[in-house]
């Protein structure tokens, strides 16, 4: 299947057009002595490429298996949907592109490109780098597959600005900033759109020291953005090493975002700062609208499975659905619950969280309670027919501040089994007048891929139905 592909590839850049269109080869190794580019006399470095003034629908072919110095960078280029601008590999393996303490391939005002089986590799994200491993700016119909990014100061792959992009098949991995970053310009939800990212892993995306004043530390962030989908994506073991106490890393998340959708993703093992905030699984933060969680697991993460949360200066928070996802044992340094509401208190209640639907969810908690309010203003936030399992410890299903009694919660079912070993009555939800206090059946999941996430999740949500 491989080689079908890259057979369609290269007959893209040599039909059609075949006349206007170019390919360039790079192999370090060739035996020829002459190099004009061709696959008979390839480039043998990077630097070739620089005296290139690159068309529309032009390809550049690395050789797999190859490791190549410096990195490439193209700016303007306007191709054809059906002939796009393409970086990828031939013959067999994947080629690395080592830019050291520079950005690996850079893409800035362009359209209809295609980067797909290359691994970029920067000198380290505390070791002198300074860029991203693939840093797409202001472009359009970008396709990104099948890469591996890593050793950089700030995201493995990150789009700033733009529209139609995709993120597919793609592993982020011992990165500063964030693994995968989508983040508009100008504070405008509308300068970033149509972006999806699918089947991606993003992991061990620490934090660093070039952010001093803001998290760092996620894997997988999307922000300033309109009309986004992440799914079949997986975070784990990101934000450990971010050097400040505040505001934190999260697995994937999205702030100031219009009709995001979060699904079918996992995210566990996601960590914060020694005395840092959140470290949670998922979250939907401040300026989200029109906004789906759904059909996602999040365990063993340092904080909530699930965020929902307003800071100070954020556009309105409302019209979002959170429903049919899991969370077991998160929260084990800060909120101890699977949810987690909070608005900054210097909001006093102005631009709560608004209008929406917490449902169908499913928490199983060991850290004593099953959601957490810190100012967690609300207006017509509903919570319904969840179920709420407490192990281990027994607090109370709901803590926080006077906040906690804003939403309507309407037939939850809660059950404590401490209470339930202890021969102890089981704790009452005052707030929740139509609640179900029984027993209710679950299994740890031992080991998780997304391939199998469907049928675990499925196994949770016919708890007791």
């Amino acid at each position: 299947m491989r080689y079908f592909i890259m057979y369609i590839m290269l007959l893209v850049c040599f039909s059609g057009k075949a006349n206007s269109f170019r390919s360039f080869y790079v192999n370090a190794f060739s035996p020829s002595s002459k190099e004009d580019g061709s696959m008979e006399h390839p480039f043998k470095s990077l630097n070739c490429l620089k005296t290139i003034e690159f068309n529309p629908g032009d390809c550049i072919f690395l050789c797999g298996n190859q490791v190549f110095e410096g990195n490439i960078y193209v700016k303007g280029i306007k191709s054809e949907s059906k002939y796009p601008f393409t970086i990828s590999s031939y013959g067999n393996g994947i080629p690395q592109i080592s830019s050291r303490d520079n950005s690996g391939i850079i893409v800035d005002s362009c359209e209809n490109i295609c980067i797909k089986n290359v691994l970029v590799k920067g000198a380290g994200r505390n070791k002198g780098n300074t860029g991203s491993g693939i840093d797409v700016s202001n472009s359009r119909f970008v396709k990104i597959d099948s890469v591996e990014a890593l050793g950089y100061q700030m995201n493995g792959i990150g789009i700033n600005g733009g529209k139609d992009i995709s993120i597919t098949n793609s592993y982020a991995h011992d990165n500063g900033f964030n693994g995968i970053a989508a983040i508009g310009n100008g504070y405008d939800k509308r300068s970033l759109a149509n972006v999806y990212i699918g089947y991606c892993v993003a992991s061990n995306n620490a934090g660093t020291t070039a952010i001093m004043d803001n998290h760092s530390g996620s894997g997988i962030l999307v922000g300033y953005i309109t009309n986004t989908t992440i799914e079949f994506c997986e975070a784990m073991n990101n934000g450990w090493d971010m050097p400040r106490i505040g505001n934190g890393p999260v697995g994937i998340w999205g702030y100031e975002a219009d009709s995001l959708t979060i699904q079918y993703c996992f995210s566990h093992h996601n960590k914060t700062s020694v005395g840092g905030k959140d470290g949670g699984g998922f979250d939907f933060d401040g300026g989200v609208t029109n906004s789906l969680m759904q059909y996602n697991l999040s365990m063993y993460n340092e904080g909530a499975g699930y965020g929902l949360f307003q800071y100070a200066g954020a556009t309105e928070w409302k019209n979002n659905i959170i429903r049919y996802n899991v969370s077991i044992y998160d929260g084990s340094k800060n909120s101890d619950a699977g949810f987690f509401i909070w608005c900054d208190s210097s909001l006093g209640g102005n631009y709560p969280l608004r209008d929406s639907w917490i449902y169908k969810n499913v928490v199983i908690s060991n850290q004593g309670h099953s959601i957490a309010y810190e100012t967690g203003f609300s207006s017509g936030l509903k919570i319904s027919d969840n179920r709420f399992i407490l192990t281990v410890k027994d607090n109370g299903h709901i803590d926080g501040d006077k906040t906690k009694f804003l939403p309507s919660y309407e037939k939850n079912y809660f059950w404590s089994q401490v209470a339930e070993e202890k021969n102890k009555i089981q704790p009452v939800v005052i707030m929740d007048t139509a609640a179900v206090y029984k027993p209710m059946k679950y299994a740890i999941p031992l080991n998780v891929s997304i391939s199998q996430l469907k049928d675990i999740l499925k196994n949770y949500y016919l708890i007791n139905e």
